[in-house]
């Protein structure tokens, strides 16, 4: 009787109890606190019931005080299941090794798609993907986010209107809509070149179409530059003037730069914690203490661990903590000055065509005021004013400067 009722946490048996005093067996149970239920009757001496588990000691009294016999039946429960498991360890250990490789491989990296890209590019983002753990056979929980992932690909190509990362399954699609530049320019009709603003002609170049302005010449705007004629009075041919006159334009400008302020640099020490999360559980794997920076910038990147096609209510979490510090930045007076000029300089040529220059930059006037720094300045810029304008051929055009 001993080797087969053992306590355990949960259980309960099935039994055939054979005797001439069954009913005493009955009621000795219920002194001794043992619930019985489904108890039948199978026979004149026989009845079949169910019961927890109990000691084997009080059971085999109570046996032996009726003089019947009890052959188990069933056992069910916890603590006989995991008696089961026992003998058949390998079985477990080869089902859980089972389940423990497909959660892995569902969480793999099988394939990366890239549409919308030329062969050349398409090589350049694979390149930039692998540095970001992005290729087949990576595992999921290392990438980034794809939004991450989408901003620094946009910072690295220049030549990518906009590009998309996103997961589907175990494969990452990269969507790229690539620049299109622009075709070569149509044949353009007749036209002159006129001026842009007013300017003084610094120098010329004029691939068709008569100039009529010359260098150290002063020109206001609207002024005829290049004439789009060419030939005689009595045989005039009209043409569309290119080329380009660079002029010395005049700019002023007021700009602001305060004098203290404060900033948040990156020191370049890093923390990071690993921890699996279970619906509010969170178990912790790696980084139990977090970090012990004073000031820190959190990212977290949450990744849902997946079986096949089925995200599961586990997440894998890895939070990086960057340390921080807080710099409260000083400028002398000179300093600023130097400091604005730049600022004037570099929204000045922001606004100005390519190609232009500023020859000169010249502060005016300036002031401090709640540490603010205002300076006044003046900038001489050399720069492109020629600009088109289309001549109506049915009217004589005139040549005078």
């Amino acid at each position: 009787m001993s080797r087969k009722i053992r306590t355990g946490p949960a259980g309960w048996l099935k039994a055939e109890i054979t005797g001439e005093q069954t009913e005493q067996f009955i009621r000795l149970c219920v002194a001794e606190k043992i619930v019985l239920w489904s108890v039948r009757r199978t026979g004149e001496n026989k009845i079949v019931c169910s019961f927890g588990l109990t000691t084997p000691l009080r059971l085999k009294r109570i046996l032996k005080t009726s003089g019947c016999r009890m052959r188990i039946l069933e056992r069910n429960g916890i603590s006989f299941f995991w008696k089961k498991l026992r003998r058949r360890s390998g079985i477990v250990a080869g089902l859980f090794l089972f389940l423990a490789v497909m959660i892995f491989m569902s969480n793999m990296v099988w394939s990366v798609q890239v549409n919308g890209a030329d062969p050349k590019l398409e090589d350049q983002i694979r390149k930039l993907l692998k540095n970001e753990h992005v290729y087949p056979g990576a595992t999921d929980f290392f990438i980034s986010d794809p939004g991450a992932i989408e901003s620094r690909l946009s910072a690295k190509l220049n030549t990518v209107t906009w590009i998309g990362v996103s997961r589907e399954g175990t494969t990452y699609k990269i969507d790229v809509v690539q620049k299109k530049y622009p075709k070569p320019a149509k044949k353009t009709g007749p036209r002159n070149l006129i001026a842009a603003k007013p300017a003084m002609i610094n120098r010329l170049f004029v691939e068709t179409g008569q100039p009529v302005v010359e260098s150290n010449q002063y020109v206001r705007r609207g002024q005829l530059l290049v004439l789009g004629q060419i030939g005689t009075e009595e045989k005039p041919r009209f043409v569309s003037s290119k080329g380009y006159v660079i002029g010395e334009t005049w700019y002023q400008s007021e700009t602001k730069i305060p004098l203290r302020n404060k900033m948040t640099l990156f020191t370049g020490k890093t923390a990071t914690s690993v921890s699996i999360h279970l619906g509010q559980a969170a178990l912790p794997i790696w980084g139990f203490t977090g970090h012990a920076y004073r000031h820190a910038e959190t990212e977290t990147v949450r990744k849902p661990v997946r079986f096949l096609i089925w995200a599961l209510p586990v997440t894998y979490d890895r939070t990086i903590y960057r340390e921080t510090k807080q710099v409260t930045r000083v400028l002398t007076r000179q300093q600023g000055l130097e400091e604005a000029s730049r600022e004037a300089d570099r929204v000045l040529l922001s606004r100005l065509r390519a190609g232009s220059k500023i020859i000169s930059s010249t502060i005016e006037k300036s002031g401090v005021k709640n540490n603010i720094l205002t300076i006044s300045s003046r900038q001489v810029v050399n720069e492109n004013i020629a600009v088109p304008q289309a001549i109506n051929t049915t009217r004589k055009p005139s040549g005078k400067k």
